[in-house]
């Protein structure tokens, strides 16, 4: 039975490919598979004999041939196992100035003495030759690599795409750099098969039968693609050997990539590849200088090769590969009788041993020990204390194992529980949206396609669920204010809500419906959605044109008696036989304006009801000094200031001149001086006019009981009024700010409001100046 022993890496597939088909056993090999060895524990177990084969480093085994202090050879190559194209790949794609010295990076590579390991080296030192920074090499198995790259101290990784999968999702340094290093399209040797000395000595004709077997293997990956043998992952159960690989990522790799094309999988090789970094850095690090023609004797299979092509099984030991230096000088740990050795070198091959045993998982080797205080003994007993200790730590972190798992089950119940919760939420927002009352729609804030439309949409468009998967929201949305202010596709894209009153919408049958449209943007994993709904404004023009009806109808029953008592007026004013002194004419001059302002604003309740051209025709419009009139309007009012302590600040200066209607001005100022005057019971009332910026500025303030912030975009509405118990108190209509934002509207004008709860409130008024020559 010959045991070989294989990494965690795809590099060791020729090897389970082998073993799975059944090729060692056509052969006439029993093999025992040892599965996720680390290449560091490799070579110790084949230097001691305790396997027969295994997976080693290319430059480890160059390691052993040159530099052994023994002329005895322990390991004996076999065939090449995997060739890599090599690059360097990191998180992130940092600059040479982005490293620092005061920085101890860390850098996974497979051993110690790999093509990995050298490559890097040879990476760093061209791309920051002026910047060399502090890397320490961690030897890492396969199944760790991931978890070590992703650290944020990790500076990368050397390996290719196939090697290690993950791979392909972060930065590869040879698409964005012209260095040497990465320019090469060439494949460098990286891992071979090799032979203990004992195997050889032992079963030379097994271990011809293991090459051959490995050598079908690996024509067979040559000729591996997705037409002839697309369903290999899955026939061979490789998840078995590398269950830490992302199934699907490893199976395409190993149908599609043309990586295998190329002969990564490959018996014959170029060690000239190595030269470069054999060169520049591993010799300067053995601190010897070695030819090239005695590494390519080193990595000369052509020997192997041929004796492999008969394919029948032979001795190897006839090779001369397999002879050197001689075969007397060949040797295992198990043919030197050590207890001829002294105690120290017995102590030392006991320790190897269970030291070895330790690496094969058996953590319960320990030492044979005695009574005696000798030396050794008092070394024996050390060491088993430190093994036991070594034990005691790891069955405490195979308890903490053990409770981490409970709590992962738990975790896994919470999640299935939060997933079932989850799943109710989303019927219940779709039961929700498909039978809300509202007619909505779910769009695309990329694209402007409608994804979905509930019940109350397609009954009011009369759209089926299909035709509305073929629309775009600027199909049924009649001319351009969505493209305008949405911009779809575009990063300045609205995140506001959009509202779109009186627009008309395509129905499926061809015809035009008014509604009003508002657009709400959401954030639905994880891209932009728009919740657009549509409501009919047919109710609402209906409760417009009722109350325009009834505002009408007020206003008409309103004029016949304002009639009769402006009429009655102008009598008593012309009557001469009247005794009238000086206060009563003033009264019935005061009685007459506020008659005419009565008869103004019924008017007015039309005017805000509809918009006719005739009236704009008869008016007439005036070239007028505002300040006349705002001390006319000052005069009319100043009644009900009476029991009040207000101060007034008045800075009216004359010269100014506007367009419009005497008239509707005085309203403007009327109702907002006559505001100040019911919301101040004391302080100060001020009305300013200057020029400002080309402008006239007009200003009443007051310092009154001030507007709710909440209600500021409000308070030009028609018949809105605050709801509080001030407001009550004082009464009103609700018509006089927005007859205000009307008028100043119609004269060109612009209204500015400020105010603070309990400080008193701003209004400013910007007109257009006129220009008159005097």
């Amino acid at each position: 039975m010959i045991q070989i022993c294989i990494t965690s890496r795809l590099s060791s597939l020729p090897v389970v490919v082998a073993y799975k088909k059944g090729y060692f056993e056509e052969f006439g090999v029993k093999v025992t598979l040892h599965v996720n060895t680390h290449h560091k524990a490799i070579m110790p177990l084949l230097d001691a004999g305790r396997v027969e084969a295994g997976e080693v480093p290319t430059i480890a085994y160059l390691q052993d041939s040159f530099l052994k202090k023994s002329k005895l050879k322990r390991i004996y190559k076999g065939i090449y196992l995997y060739h890599s194209p090599l690059s360097f790949y990191s998180r992130f794609q940092f600059k040479p100035e982005d490293l620092t010295r005061n920085k101890a990076y860390i850098l996974p590579v497979p051993h110690q003495y790999s093509v990995e390991r050298l490559y890097a080296e040879k990476f760093l030192e061209e791309y920051a030759p002026k910047n060399p920074v502090k890397v320490r090499y961690i030897d890492t198995p396969g199944f760790l690599e991931e978890k070590e790259f992703l650290k944020p101290t990790c500076l990368g990784l050397v390996s290719d795409p196939f090697s290690s999968p993950f791979l392909r999702n972060f930065q590869d340094f040879a698409n964005t750099l012209e260095l040497p290093i990465l320019e090469t399209k060439s494949f460098f040797p990286s891992t071979l098969l090799a032979f203990s000395g004992d195997a050889v000595l032992k079963t030379g004709r097994e271990i011809s039968g293991v090459l051959l077997a490995v050598k079908k293997a690996i024509d067979l990956l040559q000729n591996t693609n997705q037409l002839s043998n697309g369903n290999l992952w899955d026939d061979l159960q490789l998840s078995h050997f590398y269950p830490h690989l992302r199934v699907g990522e490893t199976k395409n790799l190993l149908n599609s990539n043309p990586l295998i094309q190329k002969g990564i999988f490959s018996y014959k090789g170029d060690a000239d590849t190595l030269f470069p970094l054999l060169k520049d850095v591993y010799f300067r690090l053995i601190r010897r200088v070695i030819q090239p023609d005695a590494v390519r004797s080193a990595f000369d299979f052509d020997e192997i090769l041929s004796a492999l092509e008969p394919k029948k099984v032979f001795d190897v030991r006839k090779l001369n590969s397999f002879q050197e230096p001689t075969e007397t000088k060949l040797h295992a740990p198990s043919q030197i009788n050590y207890r001829k050795l002294n105690a120290v070198r017995h102590l030392i091959v006991d320790v190897n041993s269970v030291v070895l045993d330790i690496l094969q998982g058996n953590y319960n080797s320990r030492l044979n020990s005695d009574e005696t205080l000798q030396l050794d003994n008092r070394v024996k007993v050390l060491v088993n204390s430190m093994l036991d200790s070594f034990n005691a730590k790891l069955e405490l972190q195979r308890e903490e194992i053990t409770e981490l798992e409970n709590l992962i089950s738990i975790l896994e119940i919470k999640l299935d529980r939060s997933a079932v919760d989850l799943q109710y939420s989303e019927e219940k927002y779709r039961y929700l949206f498909e039978f809300s009352r509202e007619a909505i729609a779910l769009v695309d804030a990329d694209t402007g396609s409608i994804l979905e439309a509930n019940n109350q949409f397609r009954s009011l468009t009369g759209y089926t669920r299909g035709d509305i998967t073929k629309l775009s929201i600027e199909d049924i949305i009649l001319g351009n204010q969505v493209s305008n202010q949405l911009r779809f596709g575009s990063e300045l894209s609205s995140d506001t809500m959009l509202s779109l009153p009186d627009a008309e919408i395509m129905l499926k049958d061809g015809s035009k419906l008014e509604v009003d449209i508002s657009f709400t943007s959401i954030l639905l994993s994880p891209k932009k959605r728009y919740q657009v709904q549509f409501r009919p404004n047919s109710e609402k023009k209906e409760q417009e044109r009722l109350q325009h009806e009834f505002i009408s109808n007020v206003s008409h029953e309103l004029r016949s008696p304002m009639t009769n008592i402006r009429g009655y007026l102008e009598f008593f004013k012309s009557d001469p036989s009247l005794p009238f002194n000086t206060e009563h004419k003033n009264m019935l001059e005061v009685i007459d304006k506020n008659a005419k302002r009565l008869s103004f604003l019924i008017e007015n309740l039309l005017k805000l009801t509809t918009s006719r051209e005739k009236d704009k025709e008869d008016e007439v419009i005036e070239i007028f000094d505002p300040v006349p009139v705002i001390e006319d309007v000052i005069h009319m009012n100043s009644h009900l200031a009476k029991g009040k302590p207000i101060e007034w600040d008045l800075s009216l200066k004359k010269g100014f001149f506007l367009r419009g209607i005497k008239f509707e001005f005085s309203q403007i100022i009327t109702n907002l001086y006559v505001n100040a005057l019911k919301y101040t019971s004391k302080g100060k009332i001020g009305i300013s006019i200057r020029e400002t910026n080309g402008k006239i500025e007009i200003t009443v303030e007051d310092t009154g009981i001030g507007i709710d912030p909440n209600y500021k975009n409000q308070i030009f509405d028609r018949f809105f009024r605050i709801p509080s118990s001030d407001n009550k108190k004082i009464g009103g209509t609700g018509l006089g700010l927005s007859i205000v934002k009307s008028l100043v509207d119609k004269m060109s004008g612009e209204i500015f409001v400020e105010s603070t709860m309990g400080e008193g409130s701003k209004f400013t008024i910007y007109f257009p100046k006129v220009n008159v020559s005097v």
